[in-house]
């Protein structure tokens, strides 16, 4: 096994929804394959490459089984990698939602007043609830890529889907923040 196709690698058809026990099953099946336990008597070189292959085989695992990470890999095989500067940049919709959330949040930090608190939970409340409207907006998105075959249009529709994942990265980042600052002793 060398730098396949993590869907290649376990004989699935590219597609973001996928069938975890499925995936699960086909997992111990090729670990069985390639375990270096399984490998003990081998030569040094099959060992070694019994090794590599394992360890490809697990991080091929531990990203398709979970939705994000699964995303992130396939958009960046169809994309490339995310720049600094994207990472980093701020949803132009939520400019202005941050800037009075961080003002909230300095004058928490200056004046632990109750009503001021009850607010940033609200306004966190009001990011989580935007955040699951977001999932429900990519799972729609998979669902679309899954039933299209044209290369532009999959395409297309990751990058729609990275500019909500980037969304709602920022927005989990910023619900941190206010958490880390309402609740201090919890985390």
């Amino acid at each position: 096994m060398s730098q396949k196709n993590y869907y290649d690698l376990f004989g699935l058809s590219e597609k973001l929804n996928i069938d975890a026990k499925d995936l699960q099953k086909r997992f111990y099946a090729l670990s069985k394959a390639v375990h270096p336990d399984f490998h003990q008597t081998a030569t040094g070189a099959e060992q070694a490459a019994s090794l590599d292959a394992s360890s490809e085989l697990n991080q091929a695992f531990l990203t398709l089984k979970d939705r994000d990470k699964r995303l992130t890999y396939v958009i960046t095989q169809y994309l490339g990698d995310l720049t600094d500067a994207e990472k980093k940049q701020t949803p132009p919709e939520l400019l202005m939602q941050l800037m009075e959330i961080r003002e909230k949040l300095e004058a928490f930090k200056h004046g632990k007043d109750d009503a001021l608190k009850s607010d940033l939970a609200g306004d966190s409340d009001a990011l989580q609830h935007t955040q699951r409207s977001i999932d429900q907006a990519i799972d729609d998105l998979m669902t679309k890529f899954d039933a299209t075959e044209a290369p532009d249009a999959k395409r297309q529709t990751l990058a729609e889907i990275r500019k909500l994942m980037l969304r709602k990265n920022y927005l989990r980042s910023l619900i941190t923040t206010i958490q880390t600052e309402l609740n201090p002793s919890e985390l």
